[in-house]
Formats: C-alpha cells, sequence, structure tokens
C-alpha cells in the first residue's frame, strides 16, 4: 500500500506541480498574449497617427491647393482691374486727345478765319491806297503838268526874249 500513497502523493504532487506549471504557462500565455495586444495596440497607435498624417497631409495639399487658388483668383481679378483701369485711362486718354484735336481744329479754323478777314481787310486798305494814290497821283499829275505847262511858259518867254535879244540890230552889238 505503500506504494499507493506514494503514488498518490507523487500523482498530486505531479498535479499540484502541473497545475502550478499550467499557471505559469497560463501565466507565461496570458504575459505573451498581453505583449502581442500591446504591441497590436502599438501599432494600431502607429497606424492611426500614420493615418492622421495622412489626412493632415492631404487636408495639407486641399488647404495649399484653395490657397494658390484663391491667390491665382486673387491675381487674375487685380489683373482683370489693372487692364480695366489701363483701358479706361487709355480710352480718357483718346478722348482728351480727340478734344484737344477739337479744339486745335476749332483754333485752327478761326486763326484761318481771322486771317481771312484780315487779309481781305489788308486787300480793301491796300485797294484804297492805291486809290488815294492814283487820286494823289492824278493830283501830282495835273499839278505836274500844271507846273509844267508853267515852266514851259517861262521856257518859252525866256525862249522869246532870247530870240527878240538875238534879233538886235547889228549895230546894238555891246548889249
Amino acid at each position: 500500500m505503500m506504494n499507493s500513497k506514494w503514488m498518490l502523493a507523487a500523482a498530486s504532487g505531479a498535479v499540484l506541480l502541473s497545475q502550478a506549471a499550467v499557471a505559469d504557462l497560463n501565466a507565461g500565455v496570458n504575459a505573451a498574449v498581453n505583449a502581442q495586444a500591446d504591441a497590436d495596440a502599438a501599432e494600431q497607435t502607429v497606424r492611426d497617427q500614420r493615418d492622421a498624417a495622412k489626412a493632415d497631409a492631404k487636408q495639407a495639399e486641399k488647404d495649399a491647393r484653395a490657397q494658390r487658388d484663391q491667390m491665382e483668383s486673387d491675381a487674375k481679378a487685380r489683373h482683370d482691374a489693372m487692364k480695366e483701369d489701363a483701358k479706361a485711362k487709355r480710352d480718357a486718354m483718346k478722348d482728351d486727345a480727340n478734344a484737344m484735336g477739337d479744339d486745335a481744329r476749332a483754333k485752327h479754323d478761326a486763326n484761318m478765319k481771322k486771317m481771312e478777314e484780315n487779309r481781305d481787310a489788308a486787300r480793301q486798305r491796300h485797294e484804297d491806297a492805291m486809290n488815294n494814290a492814283q487820286g494823289a497821283g492824278a493830283n501830282a499829275n495835273a499839278e505836274m503838268k500844271a507846273g509844267a505847262a508853267g515852266v514851259n511858259a517861262e521856257a518859252k518867254a525866256d525862249a522869246k526874249a532870247d530870240a527878240e535879244k538875238k534879233e538886235k540890230s547889228w549895230y546894238n552889238f555891246w548889249d
């Protein structure tokens, strides 16, 4: 019987040892499971961080694209506004130039009209002067003729006197 007690004791010990071994094994398994769970959790955290970083990068890219599109839109709007301003200024300058041209044309026409009036007035003054000169010339001509007639008459009288002197008697030579 001793053997059976001993066997029982040995079996009990083995069971106890095996329970301890199973407990250790369970603890080891639990530790491994916990370690795997921790690794999985860490991996999931890393995955979540990576996905968040990707999402952040995508959002940053979207934001950058939206900002770039907004800047392009603003630049285009400024460019269009500058083109409109330049066109308005160019049109205003054209209108000013046309107005200046019209003013210059009007001044030129007025000056030409004034010049024609002055020319007509000068022509009239010239004609009047010519008429006056012709009248004065006619008067002067008449006076000249009268003067010439007087001189002529005087010359004739002198000539007659000379002739009479010459007709003196031949013996009055000492006069």
